[in-house]
């Protein structure tokens, strides 16, 4: 109990009264052309050894690595896609007062003003084209949404998008140590999923269209943010440069990805005909990082996609993932990683 009270006390200390009316601009960062700036005022990850200022923890007993990206809940064994950003000021009651900005100029195109609606609570999704690839960002437990912010404004970086929060509509409510913004970067798996919905979820309802998150796939934030304040990041870049989990055949030749995402082919026959079908480069959570096309006669045996190859080293470093396992000599996809292909392929 000292470490809960001494943590309330740390956070409390910086308590400032907040005016509704009032908009702080968000804190500088070191790159003048930022991609990305932070989404809060807390930039304590820029400090080292500060990380235990910067991410809520899923527990006091926890390490501050729960709160990171990757493969950090349930014993290494379910992904969290984002960061969870600590609070910085709370009012008399405890209750956390950081306002949260958009962290690059962006399109709204996701409002849940309905916590109960979600897991993420209220939340709110901001698009974007980074190095002409598009890109989301997102925002959840929002204690307060802007009641100016409709879908399909256009925000500037720094645009006040709410107060953090900690809404959710999980059993187990956020408790007020923890009150944080969960905060995502990624990228958008097929632009059509509200129509690709009903034929997985038979009985099932899509309450937030395109912006579902099973059709989110995010990247680490912490790690954009930091080569971002370097100066050193680019989207097209990070995601080339990423290892591979399992390359799987696709036999079909246009994707809604590949229509999206062409700057991630790979073709050095450009002059070859259409593709019949494509080698993707799937990364651990599943996101096509790089695709080559086939192109003649390819025998598809009577099957959608085939696994060619598993980076067996990557899976287990990597247990979180769950998109494939071997049966016998062969590795097939998991139900997870038949939703994740059965979704990439729809058009």
């Amino acid at each position: 109990m000292r470490l809960y009270f001494s943590f309330v006390f740390l956070a409390l200390s910086s308590c400032k009264p907040h005016d509704g009316n009032s908009v702080r601009k968000p804190v500088s960062q070191p790159d003048q052309n930022p991609q990305f700036i932070f989404p809060t005022a807390n930039t304590q990850l820029l400090k080292a050894g500060n990380e235990t200022n910067f991410f809520a923890r899923t527990n006091l007993e926890r390490p501050w690595q729960s709160g990171a990206y990757g493969c950090v809940r349930n014993s290494r064994t379910r992904i969290h896609e984002g960061i969870d950003i600590l609070t910085l000021t709370r009012d008399e009651n405890h209750e956390p007062l950081d306002e949260v900005f958009a962290s690059r100029e962006g399109v709204t195109v996701h409002i849940n003003r309905k916590a109960s609606a979600s897991n993420y609570g209220k939340y709110v999704v901001l698009s974007h084209e980074v190095d002409d690839l598009p890109a989301y960002t997102l925002y959840a437990h929002l204690q307060r949404i802007e009641t100016g912010i409709n879908i399909g404004d256009k925000l500037q970086a720094g645009s006040l998008i709410g107060i953090l929060g900690r809404t959710t509509n999980t059993q187990e409510d956020i408790a007020k140590w923890r009150a944080h913004l969960h905060f995502e970067i990624g990228v958008q798996i097929n632009s059509k999923f509200d129509q690709w919905f009903p034929t997985w979820y038979k009985d099932g309802r899509n309450l937030h269209r395109n912006w579902s998150g099973i059709n989110l796939l995010g990247l680490d934030a912490a790690q954009i943010l930091k080569l971002n304040s370097r100066g050193k990041f680019s989207l097209k870049q990070y995601l080339r440069s990423m290892p591979a989990l399992c390359t799987v055949t696709v036999f079909q030749g246009e994707l809604d990805w590949i229509d999206r995402y062409p700057q991630l082919i790979d073709d050095t026959n450009i002059g070859g005909g259409a593709p019949v079908a494509w080698d993707l480069d799937l990364n651990f959570i599943g996101i096509p990082i790089r695709m080559v096309p086939r192109r003649g006669k390819v025998d598809s045996f009577g099957v959608k996609y085939r696994i060619r190859h598993v980076d067996e080293g990557l899976r287990e470093n990597h247990p979180c993932s769950g998109l494939v396992f071997r049966k016998g000599q062969k590795w097939i996809f998991t139900s997870k990683g038949q939703r994740l292909m059965d979704l990439l392929i729809f058009r």
